[in-house]
């Protein structure tokens, strides 16, 4: 059931960035001949007015067909007021951009709903949770495992990663009784920290968990609309350091790794998978917006030039560029899904997955792009 919702949602996401295309066209006066979830052969589709809707058996992203879009198309005539190349420069711009900003937009109002209805994340007590745990350790065989939430460790509360390790160095190797959160539930387990490099140590990896507050109407819309310019700015830092190998994992992901992404979060509950939605549209509008062959981003460029050369590119050239950056990239969604498939055959640690942080990116991204910046590295210490 929880793979079924994660398909859903990024179906959903789809929908959205497509949408965005579909409706500037047609308010543009273009005429929008098919609109397509995913690509290759029809598996269902039907017509409302001119244009016909579907889903197609390929799901790595979507795409609206409009006239004149592509060059050479057939039927297409200089005279046709209704066709892609025939509009005016600033409608076809416009139609392009419109895919990513209403990610953007998306990103916005379901960020409205989750603070309005749950809190902003850093207004509350933040919660140190466990985000790696080793095999053959003793938090692994006491039966911690990914998420879990300390309480309290030999009585002692604990809400920051700092206050275990303290506690556990302070242990000398005496057992200790651990309570935790593990999905909304309390549970207690008994861990005895063993002596490694003069360290008392119990074989985990922490993170801190932002905690949510409570806050006004205004705030809470003013931190929506914030929320996607911020997360642009952490993804773009996080592809420089990407190129400038200063990370040394890319990590990027392809619908396998984003619908197994969406999956886990669903487990946390619906204010985790919201965000993570919310995270997805944001990565995907702004991906489309890098200026890149077969991207909307490589279509502005073009577009660009024409407004400042006031010359239309010739479009058998502009039409090659695309084709080949459109090639490159179904040979990334290749290598990516390879990766993802890869890691799905992993044995992972015992337990659900580790509590998303607000200000992390996970993995991400649908449509025209399905290959964007993983989750934000974690784990700040090691008791």
């Amino acid at each position: 059931m929880l793979i079924l919702e994660a398909i859903l949602a990024l179906g959903i996401l789809i929908i959205v960035h497509e949408s965005g295309h579909y409706f500037v066209a047609r308010w543009s006066g273009m005429r929008v001949d098919r609109f397509s979830i995913g690509f290759g052969p029809t598996l269902w589709q039907f017509k409302r007015g001119e244009t016909i809707f579907q889903i197609a058996a390929i799901p790595l992203g979507g795409f609206v067909q409009i006239a004149g879009l592509t060059p050479g198309e057939e039927g297409i005539t200089d005279s046709d007021p209704r066709s892609y190349p025939n509009r005016p420069t600033w409608q076809r711009l416009a139609t392009i951009f419109a895919g990513p900003a209403t990610n953007y937009l998306f990103a916005m109002v379901v960020g409205a709903i989750v603070f309005l209805a749950y809190g902003v994340p850093g207004l509350g007590k933040s919660t140190a949770f466990v985000h790696e745990i080793q095999e053959g350790t003793p938090a692994f065989a006491s039966g911690l495992a990914l998420g879990d939430e300390f309480v309290s460790i030999d009585g002692k509360p604990v809400s920051e990663t700092g206050d275990v390790v303290k506690v556990v160095t302070a242990s000398e190797g005496r057992a200790l009784s651990v309570q935790v959160m593990r999905q909304g539930q309390p549970m207690t387990f008994t861990v005895t920290p063993t002596k490694t490099d003069d360290r008392y140590l119990i074989g985990v990896k922490l993170d801190e968990k932002e905690g949510w507050g409570p806050c006004g109407f205004g705030t809470c819309i003013k931190t929506a609309v914030s929320f996607p310019i911020i997360k642009s700015g952490q993804i773009l830092s996080f592809l420089w350091q990407v190129i400038t190998r200063k990370q040394k994992e890319a990590g990027f992901s392809g619908p396998v790794g984003i619908v197994q992404v969406m999956k886990d979060q669903f487990k946390l509950g619906l204010r985790f998978a919201l965000m993570t939605m919310a995270v997805i549209s944001v990565s995907l509008g702004l991906f489309n917006l890098l200026p890149l062959p077969a991207l909307d981003g490589g279509r502005i460029v073009f577009l660009g030039i024409e407004l400042i050369s006031r010359r239309r590119v010739n479009q058998k050239i502009e039409q090659g560029v695309h084709t080949v950056g459109m090639v490159l990239l179904l040979c990334l969604i290749v290598y990516v899904s390879f990766g993802d498939v890869t890691r799905l055959f992993k044995k992972p640690a015992a337990g659900p997955p580790p509590p998303q942080r607000a200000s992390q990116a996970p993995q991400d991204t649908p449509s025209k792009v399905i290959a964007a910046p993983p989750t934000d590295k974690a784990g700040a210490t090691s008791p």
